[in-house]
Order: C-alpha cells, then structure tokens, then sequence
C-alpha cells in the first residue's frame, strides 16, 4: 500500500515519501547494491529500473504492507525546504490485524548514508507510524545473523532478541543462512524504544551542528 501523502520526520532531517517513478532507478541500484546485498543475499544481483516499476506497482494496492521512500531535506526555493535526496527505502509488512496486532519492519539505505544517522530517523518515524497511527502492537524485524550492524542497532534501541532462525534466508551458492529475531511491544516503544531513539537522534544533530553541517 502507498499513503496519500508524506509523513516528515520530527528531527525535519528526512521524510518518508510515497515510492513513485521518480525513484524507480535509484530504488533498482540500491536493491542491487552489493552492500545492500551483504547480508541480503538472496536479493537479485541485477534489477533493472522495470523491475523496480513493477515491483511498486505490484505492492501499491497490498494492505498487508506499507512502502515509504526515504528522502533528506534540501534547500528549497523562498527559504523553503524540500524533501527531493533518495536515501534508501523503509516500511512495514506482513501486517497482521485479524489474529493479532503487528507487523514487520524493514530499511534499506544508500551505502553514501551510511553512519550520518539518517537511518535512525527514518526507522523512528516509521515508528511512530506503527505504534501511535496504526496503534500495533507489536514491530518485528529480522536480520542476518552475520549482520553486527542491525543486531547492535536493535539492541541499543531497546529491542527484544527473540532468538535465531536456523537456514531461514536463502544464500545462494552457499544454501540457507540463519537470521534473528527482534521485537518491539507497544508499551516498550513508549517506555524505552522511543526515548533511547530521540536520545540517538539529538545527538547526532549535536555533532552535526559543531561539525558545521
């Protein structure tokens, strides 16, 4: 599913736009990526800009999903910011509200983002999204088990390891790797998650601001 409009993030850094053509070959490089492929490695090693077009077409109407594309803020005409740098992708899927209340959440960022703190702010606006618009009770993710980077990430935010999947993804030339659990709880987000993340997010906008970004 696409939402009608965007959702801009509380530091005003980035903002989760609605995917569209505009983004479809910087969407394609990025799911190729061989960074992006590192611990996703049974995402394809070519993705043509069709492929990318297709692939959001054929999610835009599925309610078990969200797509957002994530864009930083750019000097715009008349002193007025504009939201137009793709940095990478994020949203939520597998949205379960029949049986229970949750959902999965996923981001993909450009490797020229990485460690500028972007991805935290788009992964606490999706958040916010879950738990305070959609009022789920339970955020999921996923990730490699060879991934240090997303594990430490969930932790420090507050996350709850759940255990790990044994041969879960495909590999390819190698089999199947293992990928482990996380979860947030409604009540966690509000009581640890979402503070620890505003706390992360400041402090990089400290550090940028005495860096003279």
């Amino acid at each position: 599913m696409i939402l009608d409009g965007a959702i801009a993030s509380k530091s005003g850094r980035i903002a989760l736009i609605p995917p569209s053509e505009t983004d479809d070959a910087a969407t394609a490089a990025l799911r190729a990526h061989p960074e992006t492929r590192r611990y996703l490695r049974y995402l394809p090693q070519h993705v043509s800009v069709d492929d990318a077009r297709t692939r959001r077409l054929s999610r835009a109407t599925d309610t078990t999903l969200v797509d957002f594309n994530i864009h930083a803020r750019n000097a715009g005409k008349n002193g007025v910011d504009e939201f137009r740098t793709f940095v990478g992708t994020t949203g939520i899927f597998h949205v379960e509200t029949e049986y229970g209340s949750w959902c999965e959440v996923g981001i993909l960022i450009s490797p020229q983002y990485f460690r500028g703190g972007l991805a935290t702010d788009a992964l606490y606006t999706v958040l916010v999204y879950v738990f305070e618009e959609r009022k789920l009770h339970r955020a999921e993710f996923n990730t490699g088990a060879d991934n240090p980077g997303m594990r430490g990430w969930l932790e420090k935010a507050g996350a709850t390891f759940e255990g790990t999947q044994r041969q879960k993804w495909l590999d390819p030339g190698v089999g199947y790797t293992d990928v482990c659990k996380y979860s947030i709880l409604h009540e966690e987000w509000f009581a640890t998650v979402k503070g620890r993340l505003e706390t992360k997010i400041e402090r990089s906008l400290s550090f940028q601001s005495s860096d003279g970004v």
